[in-house]
């Protein structure tokens, strides 16, 4: 089996429906979503659209992963703070997506709830949207697996293989936890690290692309889908 790990897509469908296309996955391949499905990109609506649609075909093996982007959806009430905060990083695209077709981004919540987790772990890895500090993953709290930057920004995780999104890189990148980092090249087979974490955040929404992962018989490989255009 494979497993198929997809970061942050932030409303960018051309770049999602690319990559899925490029990889192939066969209903026997396992996907995974780190989250951040909307908010800047254009494309939320069709994001949501294309993920439901997904998460028929795929049944047990989909595994979509709740995002800080999700989880300001998804709070029954946000702090003024917070409020800001989504509303500089792309609450207004998503809305005005959704109003296009005649919905309201609100309307997506409930199966967002009932499909998103926390993390998902396999044998030798793991992953979350953003951050872990403590082992076992179930140990850690809703924020840090949720909003933390201090697995890439500090660089100080050095627990078993963990792959994040989140923080959005200019190229997808291994970190050891001890200071060291390394940043991984497209379509280059890899062994896969026991330790440390990978983020293949690389910026889609933004100006960047959308990187997407494939394990299989204990490597991988990363591959990457054109320009968010945004």
């Amino acid at each position: 089996m494979r497993t198929i790990i997809i970061g942050d897509i932030h409303g960018c469908i051309e770049p999602f429906c690319s990559l899925l296309e490029m990889l192939e996955p066969k209903r026997s391949d396992r996907l995974v979503l780190l989250g951040d499905l909307f908010d800047r990109g254009p494309s939320s609506w069709e994001v949501f659209q294309k993920v439901k649609e997904l998460e028929q075909e795929y049944g047990e093996n989909f595994i979509l992963l709740r995002g800080n982007h999700e989880d300001y959806l998804l709070q029954n009430e946000l702090s003024a703070s917070l409020w800001k905060v989504w509303e500089r990083v792309g609450r207004p695209t998503t809305e005005q997506s959704f109003r296009e077709h005649g919905m309201d981004m609100y309307d997506a919540a409930p199966w967002l709830k009932e499909h998103c987790r926390l993390f998902w772990k396999d044998d030798g890895y793991q992953c979350v949207h953003a951050g872990v500090k403590y082992e076992p993953i179930e140990e850690n709290d809703l924020h840090t697996l949720i909003h933390d930057h201090g697995i890439v920004l500090k660089n100080q995780y050095h627990g078993i293989l963990t792959v994040t999104g989140h923080i959005a890189l200019e190229e997808p990148t291994w970190f050891n936890g001890k200071g060291q980092e390394a940043i991984l090249q497209y379509g280059v087979h890899y062994e896969l690290p026991k330790t440390g974490v990978i983020c293949i955040d690389t910026g889609c929404g933004k100006g960047g692309v959308l990187t997407g992962m494939v394990i299989e018989n204990q490597g991988f490989k990363l591959f990457r889908a054109g320009s968010s255009g945004i």
